[in-house]
């Protein structure tokens, strides 16, 4: 997966989750967006 298609997904669901009112989703999608940040760090650092 090439890393800015991440940095995308990253943003896809920061902007989700400010949208959403559930706060489960909102959890959810908090959650996604750190482990696609994890990944992208590790991509880029390792």
């Amino acid at each position: 997966m090439k890393t800015s298609y991440i940095f995308g997904a990253i943003l896809l669901c920061s902007l989700m989750g400010a949208m959403v009112g559930a706060r489960g989703t909102k959890t959810a999608l908090l959650v996604g967006t750190g482990l696609l940040s994890a990944y992208g760090l590790m991509r880029i650092l390792g």
